[in-house]
């Protein structure tokens, strides 16, 4: 019984589920069925477009590219973009061959992106081309990439340049730094275009050592001549220290005409060979002069 009972539950539930997987089933149709009529809207749209703009003659543009592209040497690969107008949804689009898909679709036009790599040395040209329907449109751009003959060249010149201006530098005013900074930039050229700059330098070098030794050499004079003078400055001061000062002549204000001039000018009793002595002074030749008011007296009992 309790079996029975069980599988008539069973069959119940299947014919439950049953309406609800036909419902699913018609939902998918239904929808499959808009998207095929959306698609075919589409190409339908796409079909008329592509007529209406072979009817008019629209002529295809491909524009907002640089058609004329320079690469260094270490450059091989560049990003191509444009804007074509002008064309339908069916137009087919190729760079160097290669198929772009159009981004940007609005009013007949779009944009293309599209990387190229492996650029080879030298000069080479890159195809942009459209076809829609019967209608085509074409661009060339010319790609130049720097060779290897032109970098080096490109190159030597620069190091010629830096080694040029920095010798001069150096000629102008030939610090070590500037020196130093000089033969670095002439260690950066080729053995073949070293030479004219390194023998400036080294006659900078020569120059330089020479005005140091020659700045060596005076400072070496003056310091022997400033000892030499020190020197003689000490030897003169020992000399004046162990010899007595000599007598000093008597001046000629001192030529005294009698003893009573002398005395006002306070002399007396000069010795021979003293200031202010003289014989017409010593009348009693003694050999000192306006003593004791000599000739004072003998004047006396001259007159007596």
């Amino acid at each position: 019984m309790v079996r029975k009972n069980f599988g008539q539950t069973q069959q119940q539930q299947e014919s439950k589920n049953k309406p609800s997987a036909k419902k699913r089933k018609r939902g998918w149709m239904i929808f499959g069925g808009v998207i095929v009529a959306i698609f075919a809207i589409t190409q339908i749209n796409s079909v008329a477009e592509q007529a209406r703009l072979e009817k008019d003659n629209v002529p295809i543009v491909i524009s907002d590219v640089d058609d004329n592209i320079k690469l260094d040497y270490h450059t091989n690969k560049r990003e191509i973009s444009a804007k074509i107008s002008g064309i339908s949804s069916f137009a087919e689009v190729k760079i160097s061959e290669n198929k772009i898909e159009v981004h940007d679709r609005k009013d007949s036009a779009g944009s293309v992106k599209y990387e190229i790599k492996d650029i080879k040395e030298g000069d080479s040209d890159i195809s942009i081309s459209v076809v829609d329907g019967k209608r085509r449109g074409d661009k060339t751009i010319k790609i130049h990439r720097q060779t290897k003959a032109d970098y080096d060249k490109q190159e030597l010149e620069k190091a010629l340049k830096r080694a040029e201006e920095s010798v001069k530098k150096a000629e102008e005013q030939s610090s070590d730094e500037n020196i130093s900074r000089a033969k670095s930039d002439i260690g950066k050229l080729p053995d073949g275009k070293r030479t004219p700059f390194s023998e400036r330098i080294a006659k900078l070098e020569k120059a330089k050592q020479e005005e140091k030794e020659r700045a060596e050499k005076v400072q070496k004079e003056a310091e022997e001549r400033k000892r030499r003078e020190e020197a003689a400055d000490a030897a003169k001061t020992r000399q004046r220290q162990s010899t007595p000062a000599p007598s000093q002549p008597a001046p000629a204000e001192l030529n005294f005409r009698s003893c009573k001039e002398a005395r006002a000018a306070g002399y007396s009793h000069m010795r021979r060979g003293e200031p202010g002595y003289s014989p017409h002074l010593d009348r009693d030749g003694d050999g000192i002069a306006c003593d004791k008011h000599t000739s004072i007296l003998l004047n006396t009992s001259v007159r007596y």
